[in-house]
């Protein structure tokens, strides 16, 4: 039997197919499925920042009286720029008292002279030059307390006044050196405070004499 005919159809069927000329639908293009490049993500590297550094404290040595004492961290210093002349109670803008500024409302000073008498004559004329200088608005008579307080490791005397603000006055006498340590707070009516006196010892505590 002839093969002639049925590789005629086939023929019939293919060239059909090529010119789309088929008697059913278009067959859709067939889809080309494209497997998108994936991209690796580049692996994390841990950013280490420094640790940040504590302030540190500041330490002050007084240009005319001597001493040196060691302040919180922030806290602003101001040497005296003239000797304090023994013999009145100054208070904390006078050039003759290095000055301390650190919390809003407190702020401390100190001065010191040469003296001829012991630590119960100075913590007298100390009481008298406070009542002679700041009479019109701290007691006129004495301070509210008088107690013993360590001063750089040494026993001083500390006058608690209630001056309209709180003045806490520290005083020591050594090797001829009469010393001088005031704290003022403007938001305490009072002549002590629990948190001022534990500031107050703090920085007593933080205070060295020259030998």
């Amino acid at each position: 039997m002839s093969k002639k005919p049925v590789l005629f159809f086939v023929a019939l069927v293919a060239l059909a197919a090529c010119s789309g000329q088929s008697g059913g639908p278009s067959s859709p293009p067939a889809t080309v499925a494209v497997t998108p490049e994936v991209t690796q993500a580049p692996t994390p590297v841990a950013t280490v920042k420094p640790a940040a550094t504590a302030a540190s404290p500041v330490t002050f040595t007084s240009p005319l009286y001597g001493y040196t004492i060691t302040l919180p961290p922030d806290w602003a210093v101001g040497a005296a720029i003239l000797r304090w002349d023994g013999r009145s109670a100054p208070g904390h803008e006078e050039p003759t008292v290095d000055k301390f500024g650190g919390p809003p409302s407190a702020s401390a000073w100190a001065n010191a002279a040469p003296v001829t008498v012991d630590l119960d004559r100075f913590v007298k004329d100390n009481i008298a030059w406070t009542v002679r200088d700041h009479g019109d608005t701290c007691p006129a008579t004495a301070p509210e307390k008088t107690e013993p307080i360590k001063i750089g490791g040494e026993t001083g005397t500390l006058l608690s006044w209630d001056c309209g603000i709180l003045i806490n006055q520290a005083l020591l006498v050594r090797n001829g050196t009469g010393y001088v340590f005031v704290m003022r707070d403007l938001a305490v009516q009072a002549a002590t405070d629990p948190a001022d006196r534990a500031l107050l010892e703090s920085l007593l505590n933080a205070v060295t004499f020259p030998s």
